[in-house]
């Protein structure tokens, strides 16, 4: 996918908030392509005084990671990492899914590009999003059934609310307002 992406579009916006395109894939080779040993000794040269938080922190370095290599260097680094992990190699935990495919989603839900992703990966990566989800998500999805359509799974109980699997995703980690049909 990332093969085809037009030079305009690596500066698009995500749906990552003040993320590109480009900020993200930064984003996801620094993330899930090392250690997390490897991850901290990124971000400890990184002056502390403005960055005093995990999140301004992952926000630099992510953006250091993006701005540093050509798109073309990003994408075989990020294609290089997606080959190790199905062969098993390296961190292969659901945390390094979660961020792998709502990332993922990010960066594609703007650009209107079409990706599949393994049904049974986004129903687990939902199952997480509801532990994780804010109270008012929470509430909202504990008392309704999302209904992945496309994916053939339902999370939560109550009246059926249809959607795709994106969606339900976008809508469990912060994304995106839930957008879908009731049945």
């Amino acid at each position: 996918m990332l093969d085809e992406l037009e030079p305009g579009e690596w500066g698009a916006p995500s749906l990552c908030s003040r993320w590109s395109v480009r900020d993200v894939v930064g984003h996801l080779v620094w993330r899930v392509g090392g250690s997390y040993g490897e991850m901290l000794r990124s971000v400890l040269p990184l002056p502390t005084l403005t960055r005093s938080t995990f999140a301004a922190l992952t926000d630099a370095v992510s953006r250091q990671e993006g701005e540093a290599s050509s798109p073309e260097e990003l994408t075989r680094r990020l294609r290089r990492i997606a080959d190790l992990r199905r062969a098993g190699v390296g961190r292969t935990g659901l945390g390094d899914l979660v961020e792998t495919v709502v990332h993922t989603y990010d960066i594609v839900q703007p650009l209107g590009v079409r990706i599949d992703v393994e049904p049974e990966a986004t129903r687990r990566i939902a199952v997480r999003g509801m532990l994780l989800a804010s109270p008012e998500r929470l509430a909202a999805a504990g008392q309704r059934t999302l209904w992945a359509a496309d994916a053939g799974w339902a999370i939560g109980r109550g009246p059926v609310i249809e959607g795709t699997a994106q969606g339900i995703v976008l809508y469990l980690y912060g994304r995106s307002p839930l957008v879908a049909g009731s049945r």
